[in-house]
């Protein structure tokens, strides 16, 4: 077993990284798993949702899929990124940083202001393009100490990148771990049921329950 229908693949590979993302792989490096899961969820659910752009000269050339992508790209007009279900961090959480060791305890600061007022739309658009252009020049690591203060953890990631291409304003993300598994489950959710046609039971059976990979 392991297989993916051609008609099942659009959906069905994220729907087993959303499985992954809610029940993690054992490994020592969870945060950086889980900012791999959430990287793959976001670009192939942002690729897929933007298709044809914003171009409708010739609808007869899109498909049942495609208008269900467009759809459920649509829906992230809605809201806002700090809004339920997706709730981005106006805080920093409660953690150790081990930034507070040189100046003021970090938790409880506002961050990612540079966000209030765009949709989730225009939010995962900017993402999508800061992952998919990003290395160590614009992701830098967040980190946190360990409950008993002996370790140096990782907590999150820090996003610095271009607010539209060409800018030269940089719009700045704290990217926390509760974060990832949090807008990255809502975007799976959202977008395998769409493109699965919105049956639950459909994605369970299709995508994770009845079908193991092999070791």
């Amino acid at each position: 077993m392991g297989g993916i229908l051609n008609e099942h693949v659009e959906w069905a590979v994220v729907n087993r990284l959303k499985a992954m993302l809610d029940v993690p792989p054992k490994t020592k490096f969870n945060v950086t798993q889980s900012f791999a899961l959430f990287s793959a969820i976001l670009l192939w659910t942002k690729q897929r949702a933007w298709v044809g752009g914003d171009l409708h000269e010739r609808p007869e050339w899109f498909t049942d899929a495609d208008h269900a992508a467009r759809g459920d790209r649509e829906a992230l007009r809605k809201g806002s990124i700090f809004n339920p279900p997706w709730s981005l961090s106006k805080v920093r959480p409660q953690l150790r940083h081990v930034e507070s060791s040189s100046r003021n305890d970090l938790a409880g600061e506002l961050i990612n202001s540079d966000f209030e007022g765009m949709t989730t739309e225009q939010f995962i658009r900017w993402l999508r393009d800061a992952l998919a252009h990003g290395d160590g020049r614009t992701i830098r690591p967040i980190h946190k100490l360990s409950r008993s203060g002996s370790k140096t953890l990782l907590a999150g990631f820090e996003i610095v990148f271009p607010a539209q291409r060409r800018s030269r304003e940089n719009l700045i993300l704290a990217l926390y771990h509760g974060d990832m598994i949090r807008i990255g489950a809502t975007l799976a959710d959202a977008f395998c049921k769409s493109l699965s046609g919105g049956d639950q039971y459909f994605e369970r059976e299709a995508g994770t329950a009845a079908i193991k990979e092999a070791a």
